[in-house]
């Protein structure tokens, strides 16, 4: 990073040799004043107390519209408020679901009325070891928001359940229209799965968890190791909010009181199929009776049936017919957000807003509760700091969300509900999920903000401990992590020492990034994770397996707080606007390779150009601001650098566009946008277009986002005080209008 190295530079050859070490955005005054107030956080988020507030958190079921939810959402609210934050509780009506029955049968091959049938969908069988895993809860399986039905068909396997798999199936001669299509988990969202299966014409959709995947395949089973016994399943919701997150009848407008509600039926987002979660054990009934082609290739074949004679996975149809009966509802609850603010002292409106969900399928000791444990944590440090006179410089505001797990639901009502006020004031958002479930730091955010991720990963000592000099940084180093079983970001286009993803849906930055054009940040210590979504997701399985001692859940609290902090304080946002346009030129030439994208590849090579000219220019812009920052005399509190924080905010911005993307127009980024995996997509616009094989709206597209970069060229050079070049020029097509949107 050119301009980081100069601003590096420059300080150390300035600044007195005592002096702390400069921190990217600080003037040497304002750097010793924030290593002061980090040094005096660091000392408070304790392992202890991590695992004390967990303990609390966890100590019923906590599903969003529940009796045990309230509780959390009260303590949440009761002890920000001791911290000495001000809390607000805001409230949504929003359409949720739950189970009221579910059964389903494995018939023999002629179907009997009653002779020969076998009951699956049996229940999470209780661990002794661990007494909260003996609940009725665990009783029986069931995804939100799937339809009530009675269906009775042949199976196909079909994997994942992806569209390649279907395609895949096709060519052995294998449909799945009329039948009940069978897929593992993992390999995408499960959302994905079931729009698939709807539009490939199944009859429901059985998702189970191959122990190949998250079971005894990978290692030993809880309570003797992270994974997944045989018996154990994956709730979710059964939703397609990676065209619309959100409550589901108010799509685009925050579901308050007496605001428009449109039909289930008009919902976009709600599935038309039946889908229930199955148990390895489960599912191994149904594999071990399907006749048929084997597996096309090893990719296909897991380990429900064990490694003996018999073991290879046969994808039907049938004989193996099931016949499934589910009732759940779709209701319309409360649900509420637990906001709590520090008030900044000198830029009061900007926010820096900490991001984690309250709610669980069960007890979700790693998902989400691990996260609300290290915010927690954050914020009665920062509390406790702010009685002694360190105050943040800007507002940080610590969002507890209710409804996660639905559709994003607390966070996206809350993100319509304040959009105005968020698109001018919002400096980033840093969310914090599954804090911790492992060791292996795993980020993923907007391009402006991975250096400064780095930054602080350098700052800050190896929660393994042993050795003094040994960061997180180098420990990051050493594990090359990069995204996690239960993960949805993909790593960035430039494979790094410290390898920062780029962010995809499935967590509560979705509102904030993907339509509101704030940075974002997406923060997590991954691990084997075999109890996604289970009953086995509890504090015993956290303090024994996930986080043993609490290490980094605290950690955690402790890297989140000082990348806040370095957000809320620095004079010069620490954003790094030329590794953007180096990201999107790498996407734009990656398109144009393959062979969707070769009939533009004349117009990406301009996007790509037009991309570098946006590098080059915030790169000159930062460095004349890294000077300006150097030349602050050290008495001064701070730099004068103008609108330069205002043309840093802008950058996510502007490329953001409020007329959304073609058929999904609430995504409004044109750099990155969920697929139905939950997957990043990078240029979502134009390589949907191309996909589909439209390309005049594939060059519509690439023009559009060709303007806004060109735009914010021209600002780059305005605030560095550089010409700016002429940009795009032959390489270019001339702009076309921008087709209607939905």
């Amino acid at each position: 990073m050119r301009h980081a190295l100069a601003l590096t530079l420059i300080l150390a050859a300035t600044a007195p040799p005592d002096a702390p070490a400069p921190i990217r955005g600080f003037t040497a005054a304002r750097a010793a004043w924030q290593r002061e107030y980090e040094r005096r956080f660091l000392e408070l988020p304790t392992p202890e107390e991590c695992g004390a507030i967990l303990r609390e958190l966890t100590r019923t079921p906590h599903l969003a519209g529940t009796a045990g939810n309230a509780r959390v959402a009260d303590f949440l609210a009761a002890e920000y408020r001791k911290a000495g934050f001000t809390v607000e509780t805001p409230t949504y009506d929003v359409l949720l679901s739950y189970p009221r029955s579910a059964r389903i049968e494995l018939l023999d091959a002629a179907g009997a009325s009653g002779e020969g049938r076998i009951p699956l969908g049996r229940g999470e069988e209780p661990i002794a070891a661990d007494p909260d895993t003996a609940i009725p809860e665990a009783a029986m399986p069931w995804n939100a928001y799937a339809p009530s039905g009675e269906v009775t068909g042949d199976v196909v396997y079909v994997n994942r359940g992806s569209p390649e798999d279907y395609d895949r199936l096709e060519k052995l001669g294998v449909r799945i229209r009329g039948r009940i299509a069978l897929a593992r988990y993992f390999g995408g969202y499960r959302g994905g799965k079931s729009l698939e299966a709807e539009k490939r014409g199944a009859l429901a959709l059985l998702v189970y968890s191959d122990p190949a995947d998250d079971g005894a395949a990978k290692g030993p089973v809880y309570p003797d190791g992270p994974w997944g016994n045989d018996s154990h399943f994956q709730r979710g919701a059964d939703v397609y909010d990676f065209k619309i997150p959100g409550d589901p009848l108010t799509p685009g407008w925050p579901s308050r009181t007496g605001m428009r509600r449109i039909a289930q039926k008009d919902s976009p987002i709600l599935p038309a199929i039946a889908m229930m979660p199955l148990s390895a054990r489960d599912a191994a009934e149904i594999l071990k009776r399907l006749e048929g082609p084997a597996v096309p290739d090893e990719a296909w074949q897991g380990k429900a049936l064990g490694n003996g004679a018999g073991a290879t996975y046969r994808v039907g149809p049938g004989p193996a017919r099931v016949h499934l009966a589910i009732e759940n509802t779709r209701e319309t609850r409360t649900i509420t957000d637990v906001i709590a603010t520090l008030r900044g002292t000198d830029e009061p409106a900007r926010k820096v807003l900490l991001s984690n969900h309250y709610d669980a399928w069960v007890y979700g000791a790693a998902d989400p509760s691990a996260g609300t444990s290290a915010l927690l944590s954050l914020g009665r440090a920062l509390g406790a700091l702010a009685r002694t006179g360190f105050r943040p410089r800007r507002t940080l505001v610590i969002a507890a969300w209710d409804a996660e797990e639905y559709t994003l639901t607390g966070s996206t009502e809350w993100g319509e509900d304040n959009a105005a006020d968020l698109a001018e004031n919002a400096v980033a958002c840093i969310n914090v999920d599954e804090a911790a479930h492992g060791t292996q730091f795993s980020p993923a955010a907007t391009p402006l903000l991975f250096e400064t991720i780095r930054e602080v990963a350098r700052d800050l000592p190896d929660p393994a401990g042993g050795r003094p000099d040994r960061s997180l940084a180098d420990a990051w180093k050493e594990s090359g992590a990069g995204g996690g079983i239960s993960g949805y970001s993909s790593l960035a286009g430039a494979r790094d020492a410290l390898p920062v993803g780029v962010l995809g849906s499935g967590s509560d930055y979705t509102v904030f990034f993907n339509r509101l054009g704030i940075a974002s940040a997406d923060l997590t210590f991954d691990g084997p994770y075999g109890v996604y979504h289970s009953v086995y997701d509890t504090y015993r399985w956290m303090a024994t397996q996930g986080d043993p001692g609490f290490r980094y859940t605290a950690a955690m609290a402790r890297y989140a707080g000082v990348l806040a902090l370095r957000l809320a304080n620095a004079d010069l946002l620490p954003f790094d606007g030329a590794a953007y346009g180096r990201e999107i030129a790498r996407y734009a030439r990656g398109l144009a390779a393959q062979p969707e994208g070769a009939p533009l590849a004349r117009e990406l090579a301009g996007l790509a150009g037009r991309a570098e000219a946006w590098s080059a220019a915030a790169a000159a812009a930062q460095d004349a601001l890294s000077a300006k920052l150097a030349s602050t005399p050290t008495g001064d509190a701070r730099a004068d650098v103008g609108g330069a924080n205002a043309w840093l905010l802008s950058l996510e911005r502007s490329v953001c566009d409020p007329a959304g993307l073609p058929h999904r127009g609430w995504f409004r980024h044109l750099i990155y946008a969920p697929l139905p995996s939950y997957v990043a997509e990078t240029l979502p616009g134009v390589r949907e277009a191309l996909l589909a094989g439209d390309q005049d709206l594939a060059r519509a597209e690439t023009e559009r986002l060709g303007r806004r970069i060109d735009a914010a060229s021209q600002a780059a050079h305005l605030l560095g005080g550089t010409s700016a070049p002429r940009i795009g020029g032959a390489t270019s097509p001339p702009p076309r209008p921008t087709p209607p949107r939905r």
